[in-house]
């Protein structure tokens, strides 16, 4: 056996328990109210923040404690105070920021807590289904994904699909296909009131929220159906899924009913996780995360369904051999917009 090796790897076996504990300690300041107040004041003592955000100090001094030795905040041994940089409160505090990473201390903790049902499914074979994740899962999805789509739907993905937004402009339809909370669908309507914009989810919970949300936008409308029950007459012109594919049991099935569901010569946006399909091109930091929650979310709700198990991880590669197999008469990577979380495709019938 090789003592250094040992050592090396327990070190950073240290380090996968501490990021899991600063995750931990991230969700309790997120939802009691410390994260956001930190934002909002930058810095100051245990005493200061705790009463400042009316909570219990003792608690304040150990999550802090244990965020400054994480380094997600700073602190000062002579003044006893911690400061939260604002480079980090980007993505801990401000809900607005497209950098903000909160949904994840929802899903995450969601996630880990159907650990026995996955180890199950490892045994028996199956999965575990969406709706056993709970509403944790759903409000960190949507605030996962909320942040960047405010802030670029309407001025960077749309503009790099050629030609949209002069058809949006004019009118056309238009569907976003496991829409969630339905902020991509309101974002839509609210901004070309011309077109009619349907959005389509399993979760009741969340059609139920976007529902509600969407009240004073009259040209937009919320269904509680899947995607192979997505209509096919009148077609649309533009369809979008973010983050929706890999989940399916049947993704090819999916992607063949959105090229059904097209008019001649329309164009389907699909966002997927940033991925090569081949294992070697994803040993990071990044990748071992991917492949984390596909484990424990993706791949598992896709297996309970009797579905193929895509995973999170499936690629550009693969992207594009599946979207000939679906009959689309393109496959675009948009280079230009995908970032290192998300990847973007344009498809055309």
């Amino acid at each position: 056996m090789d003592r250094v090796k040992i050592d090396a790897f327990l070190d950073r076996f240290i380090e996968f328990a501490a990021g899991a504990t600063t995750i931990g300690l991230l969700a309790v300041a997120d939802r009691s109210g410390l994260s956001r107040h930190l934002g909002e004041v930058g810095g100051g003592t245990v005493q200061d923040l705790a009463e400042g955000a009316g909570l219990q100090s003792r608690y304040v001094q150990e999550i802090l404690s244990g965020l400054a030795a994480a380094g997600v905040v700073e602190y000062d041994p002579g003044t006893q105070r911690f400061e939260l940089p604002p480079e980090h409160a980007l993505l801990t505090s401000d809900e607005s920021s497209p950098y903000f990473m909160g949904g994840f201390l929802d899903v995450l903790p969601a996630f880990l807590g159907q650990i026995d049902g996955v180890a199950r499914a490892t045994v028996h074979g199956g999965g575990v289904v969406f709706e056993d994740f709970g509403e944790a899962a759903v409000r960190g999805i949507s605030r996962a994904q909320t942040p960047s789509q405010r802030t670029f739907l309407l001025s960077r993905w749309l503009p790099a699909i050629p030609g949209v937004i002069p058809r949006l402009e004019s009118g056309i339809r238009v569907a976003d296909v496991g829409c969630g909370s339905g902020t991509v669908a309101i974002l839509l309507a609210e901004a070309f009131p011309e077109s009619w914009v349907l959005g389509y989810d399993v979760s009741s919970e969340a059609i139920a929220t976007a529902t509600e949300r969407s009240t004073t936008v009259p040209n937009v409308e919320f269904e509680n159906r899947g995607i192979e029950d997505l209509p096919l007459d009148p077609p649309f012109e533009l369809i979008t899924t973010f983050d929706v594919i890999h989940d399916l049991t049947d993704p090819l099935g999916g992607m063949k009913r959105v090229r059904d569901a097209l008019a001649e010569g329309g164009q389907y946006l699909m966002m997927e996780p940033n991925a090569s399909s081949n294992l070697e091109d994803n040993l990071s930091p990044r990748g071992a995360m991917l492949y984390g929650t596909s484990t424990l979310h993706c791949l598992t709700q896709s297996l309970a369904g009797g579905g193929v198990g895509l995973g999170a991880a499936w690629g550009r590669q693969r992207a594009e051999e599946m979207a000939a197999e679906a009959g689309f008469g393109s496959f675009e990577p948009l280079d230009e917009i995908s970032n290192r979380f998300s990847a973007f495709y344009l498809l055309t019938r």
